[in-house]
């Protein structure tokens, strides 16, 4: 299993050659979809912390407790 640190690394790498060589030659070399990696460039602002993925737990639950009921 890749760690995060390493998953980072790799979209960095990836992002860099899709700067040299165009995205679908990138596209074709790593087998990921083109719009993946227009994803991962659109996200990426020089620093590899913008490539982190964030966190998709939701902010709330329409049928969650509510304070009085839980106590």
């Amino acid at each position: 299993m890749n760690s995060i640190t390493q998953d980072i690394l790799y979209k960095q790498t990836v992002i860099k050659y899709s700067y040299k060589h165009g995205v679908t030659k990138v596209a074709i070399k790593f087998k990921m979809h083109r719009k993946t990696i227009y994803r991962w460039r659109e996200k990426y602002d020089g620093t590899a912390g913008s490539l982190k993925d964030k966190s998709r737990r939701p902010h709330s639950h329409p049928k969650q407790h509510t304070e009085k009921e839980k106590n």
